[in-house]
C-alpha cells in the first residue's frame, strides 16, 4: 500500500516551497538594488564630473588678447596719426610688449584719458561716435588726450538670437590679439554706421569679416589665442566669447558702468553733455589743462 504525505508534510513542503520563492524573490530584488544603486553611483559620480570641468573650466583664467588690458583698448598720437599703446592697469597673462607706453607716444603730459565702454549692438553708442568719433580722433592725433575703448556686451537680448553685442566685441578682440589694433578705431567707426536695428538680427560672420577687410585687417594673419589660427578663425569660432563676458561683468559691478556709451576722464564719470561736440570737446581739452 503506497505511502502517502501526511497534512502536515503537505504544509511543510508548502512552507519550504514558499520560503524557497520568497528567497528567490529577496535574491531577485537585492540583484536589482545593487544594480540600481550602482548605476545611480555611476550617474552621481558622472555629474560630478560634468560639473567639476565647469567649475573648473569656469573658474580657469581667460588668457586675454594681446594689446589689452581689462577688455581695454588704448590709442595715443604717433608721428603721424594715432597708434595703439599699452593700455594703463594690469590683467594676469595679458601681453602688451610689442605696444609702446604712452610715455614713449606723441601724447602731451599730463594728456587725460578719457575712456569710452561701448555696446556695437547700443544706438546711444552709434549717436556718440557720430557725433564725437572724429573730435576723439582728433584730439589724440595731437596729444591732448590718451583714447581707451573697453567694448562689452550687454545687449545681446536685442540681435534676434545671433548674440551680435558678443560677436562684435569679441572681432574687436580678435583683431588686436593679431597685433592690428591700430585698425580698430575705423573699423568701430564703420560697425556703427552699418549698425542692425535694435532687435533686428545683427551682422553674420561674413559681414563683420567684410568690414575688417573694408579697414585694411588681414583676416588671415595669425592670432595669439591657442583655440584659433586665423583672425578669420577667431571670429567664426568666437574665440573671446568668455573673454568678452568677463570683461563685461568687470565693467558693470567693479566699474560703474550701468549703460553705454559710458565715459570717464581720468577715471571719474563724464558729467557733461556729450550730444554737444563743441562743448564735450572743450571739456576734454581743459581736463587736459591746454585751456
Amino acid at each position: 500500500m503506497a505511502n502517502h504525505p501526511s497534512s502536515k508534510d503537505r504544509r511543510n513542503a508548502a512552507r519550504e516551497q514558499a520560503r524557497q520563492i520568497a528567497a528567490a524573490q529577496a535574491k531577485k530584488e537585492k540583484t536589482v538594488k545593487t544594480i540600481l544603486y550602482a548605476g545611480i553611483a555611476v550617474v552621481v559620480v558622472a555629474v560630478m564630473a560634468v560639473v567639476g570641468t565647469l567649475v573648473w573650466q569656469s573658474s580657469r583664467p581667460v588668457a586675454p588678447p594681446q594689446a589689452m588690458v581689462s577688455g581695454t583698448l588704448a590709442f595715443a598720437a604717433a608721428d603721424d596719426g594715432i597708434q595703439a599703446v599699452q593700455p594703463a592697469g594690469e590683467e594676469e597673462g595679458a601681453d602688451v610688449s610689442d605696444l609702446p607706453t604712452v610715455a614713449d607716444s606723441g601724447a602731451a603730459e599730463g594728456a587725460s584719458v578719457v575712456k569710452v565702454y561701448l555696446d556695437f549692438q547700443c544706438p546711444g553708442c552709434k549717436a556718440f561716435e557720430e557725433a564725437n568719433g572724429e573730435t576723439l580722433t582728433s584730439l589724440a592725433e595731437d596729444g591732448s588726450i590718451v583714447l581707451e575703448y573697453e567694448p562689452v556686451a550687454i545687449l545681446d537680448r536685442m540681435s534676434a538670437g545671433n548674440q551680435y553685442s558678443t560677436r562684435s566685441a569679441n572681432m574687436a578682440a580678435c583683431i588686436a590679439d593679431s597685433g592690428q589694433s591700430a585698425l580698430l578705431p575705423d573699423v568701430m567707426l564703420e560697425l556703427f554706421a552699418q549698425q542692425p536695428g535694435e532687435g533686428q538680427s545683427g551682422m553674420e560672420d561674413d559681414q563683420l569679416l567684410s568690414i575688417a577687410e573694408s579697414a585694411g585687417v588681414d583676416v588671415d594673419a595669425d592670432v595669439a589665442h591657442e583655440d584659433a589660427a586665423t583672425v578669420r578663425d577667431c571670429v567664426t569660432e568666437v574665440a573671446f566669447d568668455r573673454y568678452v563676458e568677463n570683461s563685461t561683468q568687470d565693467a558693470l559691478n567693479s566699474e560703474g558702468v550701468q549703460g553705454t556709451p559710458h565715459i570717464t576722464v581720468d577715471g571719474e564719470p563724464y558729467e557733461g553733455d556729450w550730444s554737444n561736440r563743441e562743448a564735450f570737446a572743450g571739456d576734454l581739452i581743459r581736463a587736459s589743462g591746454q585751456n
